[in-house]
């Protein structure tokens, strides 16, 4: 298939080597309790700028900073149910905002002694008013922590339910309410799509630093919701197919209570299929294919293969996660982040939400949301099976895919999105 994305060996060498935490004041990187940074410390990469024009953000010592007049700055990375740490300083009379998901404001602002309001520093601009002000004077660095829960939309896009907001401010908590819309500014409002961290730039200056997040599972179900489709010791309840193209459908096999797949001989793959077909539900697996492997989980899958791919390829040129339409048109949603939440040559957590007959698909890495697709057209009948790939092409010398612990959750018709 045709991969959009290139990515060089030195860039994907980057992700495949444990990074060092960082001890420079002001910085962070990704550390084993799930936290990832947004900021380098060191550059503008990761972070793009609301419109085009000219703007004064520049980085230095690990401070990111602002000089009007300016642009609003957006993180690459789109963020769904999430923790976040940032620390900022303003000028006396600054004004700046930290927008979850681009839409809700945390205002950010010289409030010092001052009575709280809607407009104050911490406050959800235009909403919740602090309760109490926790600010420090101008000039000095604050911080804060906050939990942020988005509206939930249900499958026509309807909102269903509040939002919910966590905040501390310099260890003190400041606002634990729902809330209910958007704030002024904000990039859309379009609820429940993961969005990135929006830093208001058009105001005055300021500064920020160690901005990193962690995703929160709010609406996760609960494991024992989920039916194994995998018993970890045969393929019963599985299928090969020959249909595909790709060879007489590949040699798979259980080894050590994992599904694993190769070719028989180059160029001759195929996929492994479940014999029942399902509707709309949730999926979730872990995946730890060899280097080179291009493989899928395929999702609505005919015994032709025709289906919604969530790759699993890593190589310079390929994705992890993002939607491909095998035999249905290509591309549908490529993401090129995806590198930053896989773990090369370990076992990775996958989780899909597949719904509707023209099909609302989300896609989390490890925790983080990447994919949010939904489609335009029905390509495809409403039940169909769950797939594993193992890719015709080239010859990879004996290496295998690896799936385990794959299981399935069938959607309530009246259950929220996510």
């Amino acid at each position: 298939m045709t991969r959009l994305v290139r990515l060089t060996l030195a860039t994907l060498m980057l992700f495949v080597l444990a990074l060092p935490a960082m001890a420079q004041e002001g910085t962070y990187t990704p550390d084993d309790d799930g936290w990832e940074a947004l900021f380098d410390g060191e550059s503008l990469d990761g972070w793009h700028l609301r419109h085009d024009g000219e703007h004064g953000w520049t980085v230095e010592d690990g401070i990111l900073t602002n000089t009007p007049p300016s642009i609003d700055l957006i993180s690459d990375v789109p963020l769904s149910d999430h923790e976040l740490h940032i620390e900022f300083r303003v000028p006396e009379g600054g004004n700046s905002g930290v927008y979850l998901q681009g839409r809700y404001e945390i205002q950010v602002a010289d409030s010092a002694g001052h009575d709280p309001n809607a407009g104050s520093c911490g406050a959800l601009y235009g909403q919740i008013v602090p309760m109490e002000n926790a600010s420090k004077p101008a000039g000095e660095w604050q911080s804060y922590d906050i939990r942020f829960r988005a509206p939930r939309i249900d499958r026509d896009g309807n909102r269903v339910r509040p939002g919910y907001l966590h905040v501390e401010q310099n260890g003190t908590l400041i606002i634990d309410s729902e809330f209910e819309s958007v704030t002024g500014g904000a990039v859309d409002q379009n609820y429940g799509h993961p969005a990135g961290l929006m830093l208001q730039g058009d105001h005055s200056g300021v500064e920020y630093r160690d901005i990193r997040y962690r995703p929160i599972k709010w609406d996760w179900a609960p494991e024992d919701e989920f039916t194994p489709l995998f018993d970890g010791e045969s393929l019963d309840g599985w299928k090969v197919s020959s249909e595909t193209g790709h060879g007489d459908g590949g040699s798979w096999a259980v080894v050590d209570g994992v599904i694993t797949g190769t070719q028989n001989g180059p160029g001759n793959g195929g996929i492994l299929v479940t014999e029942a077909d399902y509707g709309d539900y949730e999926v979730r697996y872990e995946m730890n294919p060899d280097w080179g492997i291009d493989s899928g989980f395929f999702l609505r899958c005919k015994d032709n293969g025709q289906c919604y791919q969530s790759t699993v390829d890593y190589r310079p040129d390929g994705e992890v996660g993002t939607i491909y339409g095998e035999g249905i048109g290509g591309w549908l949603q490529p993401n090129p982040d995806w590198f930053r939440f896989y773990k090369a040559e370990q076992w990775n957590e996958a989780r899909i939400i597949i719904s509707g007959a023209v099909p609302r698909i989300q896609v989390w890495l490890n925790g983080n949301k990447i994919i949010e697709y939904t489609d335009t057209e029905q390509r495809l009948p409403a039940q169909e099976g769950i797939a594993l790939q193992v890719h015709g092409g080239g010859d990879w010398d004996g290496k295998v895919t690896r799936f385990r612990n794959i299981r399935v959750r069938p959607l309530a018709d009246d259950e929220p999105a996510q």
